[in-house]
């Protein structure tokens, strides 16, 4: 399992973040927000959350380095 926090705060992004992961349409993603869950592969469906909130992206599949590398424009840094 693979899990981490994504901050999207504008379309701009959500575009440049949902053309990554149409790069992995092998890895089963979910992005969590609140109560909603939706497919990351979907710009309506990344559009859908609030921008504004801290995002989780969860997979119960293997991902490589590389995806991990990809998403680090997105990825909330910890204090």
């Amino acid at each position: 399992m693979y899990s981490t926090t994504l901050y999207i705060p504008d379309i701009a992004t959500a575009k440049r973040f949902v053309e990554i992961m149409d790069r992995y349409p092998e890895v089963n993603v979910r992005i969590k927000s609140g109560n909603l869950e939706i497919d990351p592969h979907s710009i309506l469906g990344v559009l859908s959350l609030d921008l504004n909130k801290k995002l989780t992206l969860e997979t119960r599949d293997k991902v490589s380095k590389q995806f991990k590398k990809d998403l680090l424009p997105f990825m909330v840094v910890s204090d």
